[in-house]
C-alpha cells in the first residue's frame, strides 16, 4: 500500500458514514422546490438560542442551526482564511514548511469536517465507535505524514 491508500480509504469510510449520518439523523432534507411565492413582511420575528423564525402573512420561515452546522461553518471559514493567508500574504517560511502547513490544513480540515458530521453515528456504537474512529484516524494520519514527508 502506498501513502495515498492510507489517505483514501479512511477518508472514503468517514465520508460514507457522514452521508449516512446526515441522511439518517436529519430526515428533513429538502433538495429543491418548484414553487415560488411573494409575500409582504408582517414584522414578527422570534429569536432564541436554537432557531430564528420569521412569520409571514401566510406561514413562517424557520432557520434552525444546530451545533454541527455551526462547527462545520467555523472550520470551513478557518481553513479558507488560512489558505488565503498563506498564498496571498506569504509566510517567509521555507517551501517545505509551507507544504507541511498546507497539507495539514487541507487534510486535517477535511477530516475534522467529516468527523463532526459523522459524530452521531460513531458515538451511537457502544464501546466500538470511538475505537473505530481512533483506528481510522491513526491510519489516515500515517498516510498524511507519509505524504508530507514525500517529494510529491
Amino acid at each position: 500500500m502506498n501513502s495515498n491508500d492510507f489517505i483514501f480509504y479512511p477518508l472514503f469510510i468517514i465520508i460514507i458514514v457522514s452521508v449516512f449520518t446526515q441522511l439518517y439523523y436529519n430526515n428533513n432534507v429538502i433538495f429543491g422546490s418548484d414553487e415560488s411565492q411573494s409575500q409582504t413582511l408582517v414584522g414578527n420575528q422570534t429569536l432564541n438560542e436554537e432557531e430564528s423564525k420569521l412569520e409571514l402573512e401566510q406561514g413562517s420561515l424557520s432557520l434552525g442551526f444546530d451545533m454541527t452546522m455551526g462547527l462545520v461553518a467555523i472550520i470551513v471559514s478557518a481553513i479558507a482564511l488560512g489558505l488565503i493567508g498563506l498564498n496571498i500574504l506569504g509566510s517567509g517560511l521555507p517551501d517545505s514548511s509551507v507544504k507541511i502547513i498546507w497539507n495539514g490544513i487541507i487534510f486535517y480540515g477535511l477530516w475534522t469536517i467529516f468527523s463532526v458530521l459523522s459524530y452521531s453515528s460513531i458515538a451511537s456504537i457502544p464501546n466500538f465507535g470511538v475505537l473505530f474512529w481512533f483506528m481510522i484516524t491513526f491510519i489516515y494520519s500515517l498516510g498524511v505524514f507519509s505524504k508530507m514527508g514525500s517529494a510529491e
